[in-house]
């Protein structure tokens, strides 16, 4: 069973605990998530099974888009609504057109530094275990970008909440954001609510929850709700093979203008393409040697990225 599954993770799960509930039910070793959601947080979770499990690194690049809500005046330990509340402050003075100025400053490329309470790696462990045992560390600011930032409701009173949509690089921690928009506006904030719905190109309204998975396992249809190999990743052009030319990929050599049937019209020098048989098997990622407008004949047209055959 290769292929990508869309998701729905509910709250108060972790990732993980999806991966062990889809591997139980499908009974398939070989299962992956793709971008990491907070216990606290919803939405889609992309999980690759058997073979998918080696497009995980070109999925995990994708930007993510999620919807959220932010309590301004009160700050808490692990800045969502499960720590402790650190700081409590009165923002009723705090104005929707001061919330949305903030917004625009944070559009772009930024510098964020992950949360204390994250699975982020330190010196051998995870910072939420150093957090819990008391050890205070400040792991380096990492760069990250926000595409787009919206204000989709404000709702005024002593502590203001903030419903809003944002789409962002991979590796950006929504909390942290909205952690330093309070302290920006001095007030603090924490995230009260988080919700992702989508993946690249891939949306929540796609997605099923696990029980909806058991219950099409027990009809036979998980096909029908499988994203096959060939189409895991249909933000990457299609290149199509001929039919001999499956065996030239599996020995790695390389590709050459006569090796295809079909080359996209847009094609450019450095694209990731999918390689794909005849019947639409995806065989290999690739990274074009070449554009499409000048492609030579006798020169190596791709760099083999992944080989799935």
């Amino acid at each position: 069973m290769d292929g990508l599954l869309l998701i729905k993770k509910p709250k108060g799960m972790t990732s993980h605990d999806i991966v062990k509930r889809v591997r139980k039910i499908l009974k398939v070793e070989k299962v992956g998530h793709v971008g990491t959601l907070d216990p606290v947080a919803e939405g889609l979770l992309p999980v690759c099974m058997g073979k998918a499990t080696k497009l995980t690194p070109f999925l995990q690049e994708l930007d993510k888009t999620y919807r959220g809500t932010m309590v301004f005046g009160v700050t808490t330990s692990t800045l969502d609504e499960e720590g402790e509340v650190v700081r409590e402050v009165d923002a009723s003075c705090l104005t929707q057109k001061q919330v949305e100025e903030v917004f625009e400053k944070f559009k772009g490329k930024i510098l964020q530094t992950p949360p204390a309470y994250s699975a982020i790696h330190w010196q051998g462990r995870r910072l939420y275990q150093l957090a819990r045992s008391g050890v205070k560390v400040e792991p380096p600011p990492r760069e990250v970008e926000i595409y787009e930032f919206k204000l989709l409701n404000f709702n005024p009173g002593v502590h203001p909440e903030v419903d809003f949509e944002l789409c962002c690089s991979k590796g950006t921690y929504i909390r942290s954001l909205c952690r330093d928009i309070g302290e920006i506006l001095g007030y603090g904030a924490y995230q009260k609510y988080l919700c992702r719905i989508k993946v690249g190109p891939f949306r929540l309204s796609e997605a099923k929850d696990i029980k909806e998975v058991e219950l099409i396992k027990e009809r036979g249809q998980v096909e029908k709700i499988l994203y096959p190999l060939s189409e895991a990743l249909p933000h990457f052009p299609k290149v199509v093979v001929k039919k001999n030319v499956e065996k030239i990929i599996k020995w790695g050599r390389p590709l050459y203008l006569d090796h295809f049937l079909h080359l996209p019209d847009n094609l450019e020098k450095g694209d990731r393409v999918r390689v794909c048989s005849l019947d639409d098997r995806l065989l290999a990622i690739a990274k074009s040697c070449q554009s499409r407008s000048h492609f030579v004949k006798d020169q190596i047209g791709f760099k083999y990225l992944r080989v799935l055959i």
